[in-house]
């Protein structure tokens, strides 16, 4: 699910040049080149990926660096919190060993790149694609079963140590919900407008149905509350050629809530990408079930209520796939009566959760959907 990017390179590198000398005020010689702009990189943000050179001190430096620019036009989400995210990042790059870029510097002058923006450092590896599914074809489908197999468990072996992670104690108490509220019902508040955003006017019964059933089978008591990366998947995490994790990424959902939240969000999108496609679960890939039974292995924690988190992440990708549908709708990428901001696999997947009516017809994925 991707958007055409406009950003002119050549442009972007007269820009990051003139900007870069601001960040670097006692270097000489600053020069930016080999700017490579996806020709898409998500609904979300886009990427701008750079070389910089500069001279200090009389000596000769240079770094491969990523821009992440915030949306100019209609997204996937209302706004955009950079600033949060490179807090984030910068937190947990000098406080733990969870692999993430380095970070450089957060730009919140329009003027430079039309967007705010935050810069990091390159990191080497490849990323599961989503479209095509990872599940389906790719690099991972290319691997042995025992290599895939490999690949989910460090994975996995990462999500358990950013739970582990003293997410106050690294100075990221800004997350916490405010005082009076709890973490659920600052995240359930966050999701509710979300969709009634998200919908625009628009009824999605499935969704609705979702969120009732929600309120009605809520635990009586909440978890313990850990950093949620937010969108916790595969798909996510950069791999080296060792298939160890290089870099998690993509940290713009990143919050604070119950390890079980985060947990069914990684089982979800996995059972997204293969059930809700109507793809079978490649040979070496854990079933939920392993990866359950891993996560209390790794953390030491007994995973509870799964059911109702499961139904609670498959009623948040179901609002942000109607707003998918309609941004998709809007720019042309679909036709104005397509039905997959109703009908799509997370729909599909939330009606079954919860023994609803699912929406008739055959659900459509935004995979392959891109003009």
């Amino acid at each position: 699910m991707a958007l055409a990017n406009q950003t002119d390179p050549q442009q972007a590198a007269v820009d990051l040049t003139r900007w870069l000398r601001t960040k670097l005020p006692d270097a000489t010689d600053v020069a930016v080149t080999d700017v490579d702009i996806p020709q898409a990189s998500g609904m979300s943000n886009e990427t701008i990926m750079f070389a910089a050179s500069w001279t200090a001190g009389g000596t000769a430096e240079s770094e491969r660096f990523v821009a992440r620019v915030a949306p100019t036009g209609e997204a996937i989400f209302p706004t955009s919190d950079l600033a949060g995210e490179f807090r984030v990042l910068d937190a947990l790059g000098r406080h733990t060993d969870v692999p993430v870029p380095k970070v450089w510097w957060v730009e919140e002058d329009t003027s430079v790149l039309g967007s705010p923006f935050i810069v990091m450092s390159r990191v080497d590896g490849r990323v599961p694609a989503d479209d095509p599914p990872f599940t389906t074809a790719g690099w991972v489908m290319d691997l042995s079963p025992e290599d895939r197999g490999r690949l989910a468990d460090n994975g996995l072996q990462t999500l358990a140590a950013l739970h582990a992670v003293d997410w106050r104690g690294i100075g990221l108490e800004s997350l916490a919900p405010p005082a009076g509220q709890s973490t659920f019902d600052a995240e359930l508040a966050r999701w509710r407008d979300y969709f009634t955003w998200a919908a625009a006017g628009d009824a999605n019964p499935t969704v609705e149905a979702g969120f009732a059933w929600i309120e009605a089978n809520r635990p009586a008591s909440e978890g313990e509350t850990v950093l949620n990366w937010g969108d916790a998947r595969v798909g996510n995490l950069m791999f080296a050629d060792d298939l160890s994790v290089s870099a998690v990424l993509d940290w713009e959902m990143v919050t604070v809530g119950e390890r079980e939240a985060e947990l069914a969000w990684w089982l979800l999108i996995m059972r997204h990408h293969t059930e809700g496609i109507g793809a079978p679960l490649p040979e070496g890939l854990p079933t939920a079930e392993q990866v359950v039974a891993r996560y209390e292995e790794l953390t030491g924690h007994t995973v509870q209520h799964l059911r109702f988190y499961e139904v609670w992440a498959a009623v948040r990708l179901s609002a942000i796939m109607h707003r998918a549908g309609n941004l998709m709708i809007a720019l042309g990428f679909l036709p104005a009566d397509a039905p997959m901001k109703l009908n799509n696999p997370a729909s599909q997947i939330l009606a079954k959760l919860i023994g609803s009516d699912a929406p008739s017809g055959d659900a459509q994925s935004f995979i392959g959907n891109r003009g």
